[in-house]
């Protein structure tokens, strides 16, 4: 096999990583000299290694008893082998011993190699497996692909066929975006949806927070965001009509993230080797955030006031403004992010920013003006240069959607 792992590995749904568990059931009274060739099941992996060799013969017997060997406080190895066992341990129902010392027949053996960052060796014999890393994440992988092939059996010990593997990401960034502020989801869905990433071997959560439809993420200094940005009528006249008789106005839906649950969020992610990129999405889509401080909007244009957080799809042509105070308060809001968030990049979107309200805007075009600029699409890349220049002075970066570029490259 030479195929590579990328971010298309999320592609594949969960069912079929499932449906990979159907193979023969083993007796716990079986050694492994006493299981033939044909009972153990041919090696499934997702996403397939770059490279993966069956031996013509061999089995071995993953059994509850077995330990995970790690050398000697290696903190790295030891983290993995602790996720691996407990994963076994819930989903195959064998019951594995985390330990350091020497490695006894039937044990999985973890070893420090010179493997590149997330690249694993995997070799199953016998009398046991071996998996060689020189990354947490290279030994979470190779455990991950260790327990794929014994969850293609479903009962007794696991019966893994005798191979050798070899593998390496093809693309660093492997990533998937769960978009939270059009739908909300429990945090209990988004570590579930981060632990079928760590399965898939994806190490990106790119997590879409705000948008037209709700602001999600908890800002201190600005609490009306979550408090009115947070929830929205849905569309459709069955939602109007459903009256909350607390408020006898239409009931609210939604829900918000505190930097509580974020910070959760974010630990739990990185555990699995994932690190979490938070999107804020400007200088659009910001109608959740001016319906809650009006003045962050265009207020010079007549019409342009949000009444309330939209709850129906599309684009909206609500636009932050581009005063000092504007600047001052994204400023603020980067801070508490960059707080809870501590990967290098930080999502500014920068998409679909409809530049109706800023041609009309007497303010916008003075400053305009005053920058020597000339149309609407360079003042967005000017807006974007400053958020990204204080990004840079905080150690960060920003990165955003491929229409962030459409007035030029942001220095």
């Amino acid at each position: 096999m030479t195929s590579r792992w990328s971010a298309g590995a999320v592609a594949v749904a969960a069912g079929l990583l499932v449906s990979a568990c159907g193979g023969m059931a083993m007796s716990g009274a079986q050694t492994p000299a006493a299981v033939s060739r044909i009972d153990a099941p041919r090696p499934a992996i997702i996403p397939a290694p770059a490279s993966l060799t069956t031996a013509p013969s061999g089995v071995y017997l993953l059994a509850s008893g077995a330990s995970i060997v790690v050398p000697a406080g290696d903190e790295d190895a030891k983290k993995a082998a602790d996720h691996i066992a407990d994963l076994i341990q819930r989903t195959r129902g064998l019951t594995l011993t985390v330990r350091e010392g020497d490695a006894r027949p039937g044990d999985v053996t973890f070893a420090r190699s010179q493997d590149a960052q997330d690249a694993y060796g995997l070799a199953v014999t016998p009398e046991g497996a071996r998996i060689t890393a020189g990354s947490f994440g290279g030994f979470l992988y190779g455990g991950v692909s260790l327990w794929q092939l014994a969850t293609q059996s479903t009962e007794g010990p696991a019966p893994i066929a005798a191979l050798t593997i070899q593998d390496a990401p093809r693309f660093g960034w492997r990533g998937v975006m769960l978009d939270s502020a059009r739908h909300y989801q429990s945090v209990e869905f988004i570590k579930q949806f981060i632990d079928w990433m760590s399965l898939h071997k994806l190490n990106r959560f790119h997590w879409h927070l705000t948008d037209d439809q709700a602001w999600r993420m908890e800002i201190k200094q600005y609490p009306r965001l979550t408090e009115i940005g947070g929830w929205r009528v849905d569309a459709g006249a069955g939602p109007r009509a459903d009256i909350d008789p607390a408020t006898g106005k239409p009931r609210l839906t939604g829900g918000i993230y505190t930097q509580d649950q974020m910070r959760d969020v974010v630990a739990y992610a990185a555990a699995r080797n994932i690190t979490v990129i938070p999107e804020i999405d400007l200088p659009g889509h910001a109608s959740a955030a001016v319906h809650a401080y009006p003045e962050l909007g265009v207020t010079d244009v007549p019409g342009t006031a949000v009444p309330a957080v939209p709850g129906d799809w599309g684009i909206y042509v609500t636009l932050f403004n581009t005063s000092d105070e504007t600047f001052r308060f994204l400023e603020n809001v980067l801070d508490e992010t960059m707080a809870i968030f501590p990967g290098r990049f930080i999502h500014l979107g920068g998409d679909e920013a409809v530049k109706d309200e800023w041609k009309k805007s007497p303010a916008v075009q003075a400053r305009m003006r005053e920058l020597g600029i000339t149309d609407e699409n360079t003042m967005q890349i000017w807006f974007m240069t400053q958020l990204s220049n204080y990004l840079k002075a905080h150690g960060r970066e920003m990165i955003g959607w491929d229409e962030i570029l459409e007035g030029g490259q942001v220095p």
